[in-house]
């Protein structure tokens, strides 16, 4: 009997804690939720560029003043995500009073014809936005055809990715001073400067190695007017509008 009434006292004794454990975790979780201390006071935006700040804000779904627990940051996540410009999101709470939203944006990497005008895709080939012919010294994808296309989704035209892959892969510094980037009904690929000089890569192969060399041509070149400069062995062929040494 003693052993029974020391088990009946101890399951009470566990079964007042518990209740007292649950009271404490309520009571702590009502003080959170109601406490001015954690008010949203300030909402901070990382890694925005072309973005508006208001509508990140808004997407977020967080708002000054309100409680920095009852905010779904998950769901305001997903809104900033489905943005055409946007590459990955994250909202974070700072405490006692922030909210840190950070995201990724899409770089431009071309433009592509599209109806009467162009858009720019990055280099994943995600339609970003409309584009103009001096948008930020994009160069022009031409020789693809592409279908419907709405912001937000990817460019399913084959040549286009093969166009996207030789900008991915040329030097840096080269993509800006290209105006067009051609790719043919063989895949063969053909760059263009801005000064309307022609780069014949072939096919998109060793792209590195053949930016390389193509800028490397084009710092020794002096200023006689090139139709072309072919790249596609290791000996490359300038083909001048008047070869040195001619009368004009």
């Amino acid at each position: 009997m003693t052993g029974v009434r020391s088990l009946d006292k101890k399951t009470k004794h566990n079964f007042i804690q518990g209740i007292f454990f649950v009271l404490l975790v309520s009571l702590t979780i009502y003080i959170l939720l109601q406490s001015p201390i954690f008010d949203v006071r300030k909402i901070e935006i990382v890694g925005r560029k072309n973005l508006a700040k208001e509508e990140l804000v808004s997407l977020s779904g967080v708002s000054l003043g309100s409680n920095i627990f009852k905010q779904n940051l998950h769901i305001g996540e997903e809104k900033i995500s489905l943005l055409p410009l946007v590459k990955d999101a994250r909202i974070n709470r700072k405490f006692p009073s922030t909210v840190v939203i950070t995201v990724t944006e899409r770089k431009a990497a071309a433009l592509l014809p599209y109806k009467k005008g162009f858009i720019e895709v990055d280099r994943e080939g995600v339609y970003l936005q409309k584009g103009e012919l001096n948008s930020l010294s994009l160069p022009i994808i031409t020789g693809v055809v592409i279908g419907e296309l709405h912001p937000g989704q990817r460019v399913k035209a084959e040549k286009t990715f093969t166009a996207l892959e030789v900008i991915n892969k040329l030097p840096p510094e080269l993509p800006n001073r290209l105006s067009e980037v051609h790719v043919d009904n063989e895949n063969k690929v053909n760059i263009y400067t801005i000064d309307g000089i022609q780069g014949r890569l072939g096919l998109p192969e060793n792209i590195n190695k053949k930016g390389k060399l193509f800028l490397q041509v084009l710092t020794q070149i002096n200023e006689e007017e090139i139709i072309y400069i072919d790249i596609t062995s290791d000996k490359p062929v300038i083909k001048y509008a008047t070869m040195p040494g001619e009368a004009t």
